[in-house]
């Protein structure tokens, strides 16, 4: 009978031990936090890529020239917070902007220079594979 008590009584200290490991663990000071990456500036070529999933080849170059000098011109920077989401910006600008119109294009010596577009994405290409 003493044997069933003092089995009974090891239970219940176990039974408590348990319980403090449990709250010791769900404790939210211990719980680990991930740490958030550091914003990357993503490169033209990048930035083409996911223009390409929602406009034509021709406007999605417009639209890359227009995001990167802009974003480049401010540091990257959206108002005076550092940029933490890059694809999300492209997904507030408003795309209709830069479906193909004459208006959008650069205009060099007084002509349209319907190429300036491309020339930016092929130089950027060509560093980023050197």
């Amino acid at each position: 009978m003493m044997l069933i008590l003092q089995l009974k009584k090891r239970i219940e200290i176990l039974e408590a031990q348990v319980q403090e490991l449990l709250k010791v663990q769900t404790a939210p000071t211990l719980i680990a936090k991930e740490k958030k990456s550091p914003f990357v500036k993503p490169t033209v070529v990048e930035i083409f890529d996911y223009a390409c999933e929602k406009l034509s080849n021709d406007d999605a170059l417009k639209f890359t020239e227009k995001f990167h000098a802009h974003y480049e011109a401010n540091g990257w920077k959206v108002g005076r917070n550092q940029m933490k989401d890059w694809k999300a910006a492209v997904r507030k600008w408003d795309l209709t902007t830069f479906v193909t119109t004459n208006q959008n294009t650069k205009i060099k010596n007084g002509k349209f220079d319907s190429d300036a577009a491309q020339r930016i994405y092929n130089d950027a290409h060509n560093y980023t594979k050197g």
